[in-house]
């Protein structure tokens, strides 16, 4: 049995590539149906993320990777050659090694970033729910969610923003801990500004309000986020209202003062405000940080969290990749021992009837012998079994992948098995 991965991703395709590939969760049943459907695949599945599209198969041989790559090209609409040049081919334990890493963070763009986890788990549970895993890949991605979680439980890889965006979930977060129910205003349609919004708005904000000196604008990005826009001359009774600020306009001067702050935190009763300005220059007078009550933030601020979290995460990710490393070799371990099983039963089936029948034999032409002496022949003819089959069944469980199914074919030419 051949295990194969044939994929690219964002170190190998640019995004209009990946965009051609990309497989919405509605169309994967089909997706999944029509790969399965290829003569030769026993199990597939599809892993499809923004910056990956990987179809993960087990197949009789290697030749399915020629119709894998064929398919990959019709539903693209990408001529062959110019495909090819951006996929990735793996094989039996590459494969493991692999999907081990992208489910631990360490094939991202962001190294540890928590999302892919879940990702590789949906994939796993849509191509079960379709019926498209046979036994091969059910234990796959099973041992791949297994290894995933302890990677970020021993390492915590994934515990420390390593971008602007997140270190500013991250610092709200410390600040407010739970952060549904909070409502949060943007000034400006900043590209950070906008990503950060968007983070926070996956932590269950309540309501996200968006002020720009173009309305049209503002009620364009309010309507991402399910929020309201507002006029920009309006913000003082929404910096009461709302717990988390964020600034990214392309304003010359100060927006926000620090009277304004400490009337909002007085209308407040003085419950925390959390205000983080990604403008250059800045549109919030850093006094404000000196009120109580007021947490101030800037990108300078943001970037040294993010730039201190990245060294720490590659510190954490050597550690990953010696976890993985161990884990790929165990599982594979496991899988040969596995594979070999029914082999390994047949052998001792039919070394077994040998015995007996022979040892039968042996003792009707002995005629009377003591009980002794009948259980010193049988230990003989055990221990000289199982001496026999010591070898064939080490080699059928320290094979290699690609050699094992060869192995299993001459052991049952060999000893006559089924």
């Amino acid at each position: 049995m051949a295990l194969i991965l044939v994929g690219l991703n964002h170190r190998t395709a640019p995004i209009d590539v990946r965009e051609r590939l990309s497989i919405a969760d509605a169309q994967l049943p089909v997706m999944l149906t029509e790969l399965k459907a290829i003569g030769g695949i026993d199990g597939a599945s599809l892993l499809s993320t923004c910056n990956r599209v990987e179809a993960i198969v087990s197949a009789s041989n290697e030749d399915v990777i020629d119709s894998i790559v064929k398919w990959l090209s019709e539903r693209s609409g990408a001529h062959r050659t110019s495909l090819e040049k951006h996929l990735y081919v793996l094989r039996y334990e590459d494969v493991i090694k692999h999907l081990f890493r992208v489910a631990s963070g360490l094939d991202s763009m962001v190294v540890g970033e928590p999302q892919i986890g879940g990702q590789v788990r949906a994939a796993f549970l849509i191509a079960q729910r379709c019926g498209s895993l046979d036994s091969l890949l059910e234990r796959l991605f099973e041992g791949t969610m297994r290894v995933a979680k302890r990677v970020r439980t021993d390492t915590g890889i994934g515990e420390h923003a390593v971008s602007v965006p997140y270190a500013a979930v991250e610092l709200a977060r410390k600040i407010f801990g739970d952060l549904r129910g909070l409502q949060a205003l943007l000034l400006g349609a900043g590209e950070i500004g906008e990503l950060t919004a968007e983070h926070l708005n996956g932590f269950g904000l309540r309501q996200i309000f968006v002020a720009n000196r173009s309305h049209e604008s503002a009620q364009q990005l309010a309507s991402r986020f399910n929020g309201q826009a507002i006029y920009f001359e309006g913000i003082d009774p929404y910096l009461a209202t709302c717990d988390i600020v964020i600034a990214s306009t392309a304003a010359p001067h100060y927006l926000i003062e620090p009277p304004q702050i400490e009337r909002a935190l007085a209308a407040r009763r003085m419950r925390t405000l959390f205000l983080i300005d990604l403008s250059v220059p800045r549109n919030i007078n850093p006094d404000v940080a000196k009120i109580d009550g007021a947490y101030l933030y800037n990108i300078d601020d943001l970037q040294q969290v993010a730039d201190s979290n990245r060294e720490l995460r590659r510190e954490k990710a050597e550690k990953a990749e010696t976890i993985v490393a161990r884990e790929v070799e165990n599982f594979r371990h496991r899988l040969v021992a596995q594979d070999a099983v029914p082999t390994i039963l047949e052998l001792q089936q039919r070394l077994e009837s040998i015995r007996t029948a022979e040892l039968e034999k042996t003792l009707r032409k002995l005629g009377p012998i003591t009980a002794e002496q009948r259980e010193s022949i049988e230990m003989l003819t055990t221990q000289m079994v199982n001496k026999i089959l010591h070898y064939p069944i080490l080699r059928l469980k320290d094979s290699e992948p690609h050699e094992r199914e060869s192995l299993r074919e001459t052991i049952r030419k060999i000893f006559g098995l089924r």
